[in-house]
């Protein structure tokens, strides 16, 4: 095999290992527009209480904002993840050993970069407010989900049997 027809093949390993990060970040800056506000959000969840019967509630405020907090944890830990994903699926594609934990930092990082970003977006929109505290939960987010996929991993390999010598 050709050293040229290698490299193709590597790039287009690499761009599949990062498809789904660079989605994961397409998805955050369409939930970082007008339409997503939390006044659009509430109208949203409203119309669903409604439509199965249930009266809206005298704490829908609260909720709204329990629910988005939620989605910005779970969003950003998951956008963690697949960096991480990235990361460790190029190393393999690059024949480069790094460890696990440098890996995680690395996707932490890129989290951190991204949250920093959309808040900085969202206080130039009117309807939207840029938070550092939200800067904060993100990274916190994507913090945990990634110490998860560690322990987990951790956990596995300590259950696999050893090799036989």
């Amino acid at each position: 095999m050709s050293r040229q027809r290698l490299i193709g093949e590597q790039r287009r390993a690499l761009f599949f290992a990062w498809l789904p990060a660079a989605i994961g970040v397409l998805v955050i800056c369409l939930e970082s527009s007008d339409y997503l506000s939390a006044a659009n959000t509430r109208a949203l969840l409203e119309h669903l209480l409604v439509s199965f019967g249930w009266a809206t509630h005298p704490n829908l405020s609260s909720a709204n904002h329990v629910l988005r907090k939620t989605g910005h944890f779970s969003g950003y830990g998951t956008l963690g993840l697949l960096f991480y994903r990235g990361r460790r699926l190029s190393g393999q594609i690059l024949s480069i050993r790094r460890p696990r934990l440098a890996d995680a930092a690395f996707s932490l990082v890129c989290t951190l970069v991204v949250a920093s970003a959309d808040e900085y977006h969202q206080s130039f929109l009117p309807s939207r407010t840029g938070r550092p505290q939200d800067v904060l939960l993100d990274t916190a987010g994507a913090a945990l989900f990634l110490l998860l996929l560690q322990l987990w991993l951790w956990l596995r390999r300590r259950a696999s049997p050893l090799p036989d010598a």
